[in-house]
């Protein structure tokens, strides 16, 4: 019979990008003797440590290499049987001659010689057959204890443990050979290249009594470590290897439940696998079991869209809506998620059978508590020792593959040991020391620009060269955690933002690019008109006074610098390459500032004109790009129809004009009504824009265009599929969030997903008219539907 292995690190998140794996058979394992190195003897000896099978040789060290003697072996096998207890009563007796009574495993010898397996005791006209004795000597009433046991030996002893008799196994050359045989079918070699006279390592019989306990009893479908209390249930999908649980020092977290465990560690590779757990008669977690033959491709993501996955390198991942994705331990759908998820972000897919996607798992984000800075221009990699002298890891930096020549000085980089990660940042925050906790000397955590940030140990000794009220700038982690502080005119610090909002005194809100730091705000010199200019620009932010920010503007002047177009197709700007992970965001006028997808720019190029900003990285390619009004995503389309509203004033009451636009979502009609006084023509169809300016708590219009439209076009010019429309004179993209309205029911087409809604306006007319808002060549795309 085959044993199922069992596994506890089965895949590197590090895979290499977009290789498909199907995992095999393999072991890898935390144990808390710290001189295994082989991850399979580890992860067996800790299973036996935890079951008091083995306690080490003291000083959490195993000797995996060391021999094993026939006393040592017979220790282990009665403790294995759960029979460790009856071990004094055997003391006084003398079953070999040379077992003396001063043997320290004369108790166990004795039990072990005691014990006798099959056998009958007969009735029904069959006569009684002895059992065979667990262990025997060697032939002279002897036993030799502190002989080094074989492998023939050891395997015989293990197959009676299970059941197994003389009168079960065949004969051959060698007295253990019939054992041998019946072992390799029970999986009790599994992971061991071992004849029957080999002698056995430490390491290796930890292997052999590991899979003792995974293989079946004579005559049975149970596994051995049923009989001691122990029991394997379905684990579902393993999601925290460090969880916290009330009464327990470690837990373990899966799909289903969170269960103590006394382990020294499961492998933070076991993440995201399907498998069951092990537990002991406590219930406590001994294993975890990933399932075999899962089909699994860790991958770095460059661009998430609605329903698909573009990963560095340029391949495309189909990814429907409604996927299940596993976040820091929860349970979310990508559907909710993928518009906050990073581009470069690492993560796992699953597949089904059928080779659909079955679930996504993120490993945690949270950067490691040890980090390094490179204090001076690198030469090599200065970061080697965090890798503990580990080879085969990969470098990303601020979340793009990169190289030792990609180092800067200043830059910070943490160690993911589970995925053979190294994560660079050259993340860096300038303002004024305003606080600390719980001092200088100490610091625990500090606050800048009215940020609190944790404060690592490699930066402590940086920050007591500063006193609260110096403007210094910080080194941060990828996940906003303090690795290093250097005074202003060593370094800069380059996080930029968009204004949110500007109240009347002036304090200003600005949210950061970089999720991890959020927002900031503080005091600016902006008020009235010059405030309302500044609304939705991109800025650098900086603090050298407390509560005090300062916004120096990357968009909104005459010029964005940039020279040359942006050529779509072959990723360039102005013939300089975009990162795989360019982040866009673009803006109608005073718009809040909104991250929008590579993908979204339908337009073959787009001129420098429409371009608001182009930053680079380290490596001189583009990494972020603010548009100016280029996909045309950034519009509400519907029915347009003028309002009004009024406001008080010292003169009266003022009415200000106001645009409303009636469309839907996925739950029905829906209307939008912004300040501004625009022409509407009757029954336009159209979209506008909000802008952060305000009137009276109503935002204002930021810009609006009247949709162009095209009538009798049949059905079949639509192709679901591509997403596009082909008419007499072009090709028109479909826009995601296409509204769909049937003109003779007055009523909007709804549905989860815009095309099914449109599929829906398809089937009821053939009647089709499209509303579009530019040609294709400059991003036009049909924005409604009206079907008749």
């Amino acid at each position: 019979m085959k044993k199922r292995t069992w596994l506890s690190a089965l895949l590197a998140v590090a895979l290499l990008v977009s290789m498909l794996v199907v995992p095999s058979a393999s072991a890898a394992g935390n144990s808390a003797f710290t001189d295994i190195t082989d991850p399979d003897q580890a992860n067996a000896a800790e299973m036996l440590r935890l079951l008091g099978v083995v306690n080490g040789t003291g000083g959490g060290a195993f000797r995996p290499q060391g021999t094993l003697t026939r006393s040592e072996f017979c220790k282990m096998t009665v403790e294995i049987m759960g029979r460790g207890d009856e071990e004094p009563a055997q003391r006084s007796r003398t079953i070999f001659t040379d077992v003396s009574s001063t043997h320290w495993a004369r108790g166990y010898i004795n039990l072990a010689a005691s014990i006798t397996v099959g056998g009958s005791s007969g009735g029904d006209g069959e006569s009684a057959t002895a059992g065979t004795r667990l262990i025997m000597g060697v032939g002279d009433g002897t036993f030799q204890p502190d002989r080094v046991i074989t492998c023939g030996e050891a395997v015989t002893i293990l197959m009676r443990v299970l059941g197994y008799g003389d009168g079960d196994v065949a004969g051959g050359l060698n007295w253990y050979d019939g054992y041998m045989g019946l072992a390799g079918s029970a999986g009790l070699l599994d992971k061991l290249n071992l004849t029957g006279a080999s002698t056995i390592s430490r390491g290796q019989a930890a292997i052999l009594f590991y899979n003792l306990l995974f293989a079946k009893t004579k005559g049975s479908d149970s596994l051995y470590l049923t009989g001691l209390g122990c029991k394997v249930e379905d684990g579902g999908i393993l999601l925290d290897v460090n969880a916290t649980l009330a009464g327990s020092n470690t837990a373990v977290k899966t799909t289903t439940g969170t269960y103590k465990t006394d382990r020294a560690g499961l492998d933070e590779n076991l993440e995201g696998m399907q498998g069951d757990v092990v537990l002991d008669k406590n219930d406590k977690l001994l294993a975890f079991q990933p399932k075999e033959n899962i089909t699994s491709r860790a991958v770095n993501v460059a661009e998430w869209a609605y329903n698909e996955a573009r990963l560095t390198g340029g391949e495309t991942l189909e990814l429907p809506p409604q996927t299940t994705i596993y976040q820091d331990g929860e349970k979310k759908v990508y559907e909710e998620l993928w518009q906050d998820l990073k581009p470069g972000t690492p993560v796992t897919f699953y597949y089904t059978a059928e080779g659909k996607v079955d679930y996504l798992f993120l490993r945690s984000a949270s950067a490691s508590d040890t980090a390094m800075v490179a204090r001076s221009v690198p030469s090599g990699n200065p970061f080697t020792a965090l890798t503990k002298g580990e080879g085969n890891y990969q470098i990303y930096k601020n979340g793009m593959p990169a190289t030792v020549n990609d180092i800067r000085q200043y830059d910070v980089a943490t160690y993911d040991s589970g995925a053979k990660v190294m994560n660079i940042s050259d993340l860096r925050l300038t303002g004024m020391y305003e606080n600390v906790y719980p001092n200088t000397d100490t610091p625990a955590k500090i606050w800048a620009m009215g940020k609190e940030l944790p404060v690592l140990p490699c930066a402590v000794e940086d920050l007591r060269n500063f006193k609260i009220g110096d403007t210094l700038t910080l080194l941060l982690t990828s996940d906003g955690k303090v690795a290093g502080a250097v005074t202003t005119a060593a370094a800069k610090g380059n996080a930029v933002g968009y204004v949110k909002s500007i109240a009347e005194d002036g304090t200003a809100v600005v949210q950061l690019l970089d999720s991890v730091l959020g927002k900031v705000e503080g005091k600016t010199s902006y008020r009235g008109d010059s405030a309302e200019k500044m609304m939705g620009e991109l800025v650098t932010v900086s603090s050298y006074k407390l509560g005090q920010i300062t916004l120096t503007r990357l968009t909104g002047g005459s010029s964005s610098g940039v020279t040359g177009k942006l050529d779509v197709a072959a990723r360039t700007l102005g013939g300089v390459a975009l990162a795989d992970n360019v982040a866009v965001y673009e803006k109608v006028g005073s718009s809040k500032l909104q991250p929008v997808k590579y993908s979204q720019i339908t337009a073959v190029s787009v001129p420098a004109s429409k371009i608001l900003y182009a930053g680079k990285d380290y490596a001189g390619r583009y990494n972020v790009l603010v548009l100016d009004d280029v996909t045309g995503d950034l519009y509400t389309y519907g029915f347009m129809s003028k309002g009004t509203m009024t406001t008080p004033s010292s003169m009266g009451e003022i009415v200000n004009s106001t645009v409303i636009v009636t469309t839907s979502d996925k739950n029905g009609e829906t209307k939008l009504e912004l300040v501004g006084g625009v022409e509407v023509p009757r029954n336009a169809i159209g979209g506008v824009v909000a802008s952060l300016n305000t009137l009276q708590d109503k935002n204002k219009i930021a810009g609006y265009v009247f949709l162009k439209e095209l009538g009798g076009v049949h059905r079949s010019a639509f192709d679901m599929k591509a997403k596009t429309v082909t008419t007499t004179d072009m090709v028109l993209p479909i826009s995601d969030s296409v509204v769909c309205y049937n003109k003779t029911t007055k009523q909007w087409f709804t549905a989860e997903d815009p095309m099914d809604a449109l599929n829906q306006a398809r089937a009821f007319s053939d009647n089709i008219t499209i509303y579009y808002d530019r040609t294709p060549e400059n991003g036009g795309k049909v924005r409604a539907v009206v079907v008749q």
